[in-house]
């Protein structure tokens, strides 16, 4: 039972681990009562939302090789039928969501017509 603790701790801080290098590195603020800031900051530039969803969806599917990959280490029966099921619908859902991101961008695209002769 030890030996299953310790794969699904690893696969939580593997998980954290991903989460921290996907979380955005904000520094913080100057605590000092003197400094001001007299510039005015830039405007936020907002991402993609497509290219983000594809990031998190690049992420996503490491993640889940990643499970697929833990899943031969763990000898509890249960626990691996249930991380297989889980890794089979993640997959699911991914292959889905990028479908989906695909026929979105098709209908985003102006039609080219041919050129006329």
């Amino acid at each position: 039972m030890s030996k299953l603790t310790g794969i699904v701790m690893m696969m939580l801080v593997a998980g954290a681990m991903a989460l921290a290098q996907a979380a955005p590195q904000n520094p913080q603020p100057s605590s000092t009562p003197n400094a001001t800031n007299s510039v005015p900051s830039a405007p936020a530039v907002q991402p993609d939302p497509a290219k983000q969803m594809q990031l998190d969806l690049d992420q996503m599917d490491s993640l889940v090789n990643n499970m697929a990959t833990q899943v031969s280490f763990i000898r509890d029966t249960n626990m691996s039928i249930l991380l297989n099921t889980n890794v089979r619908l993640w997959t699911v859902l991914i292959r889905d969501l990028r479908l989906q991101m695909q026929e979105q961008q098709k209908g985003l695209r102006p039609a080219v017509s041919p050129p006329h002769r």
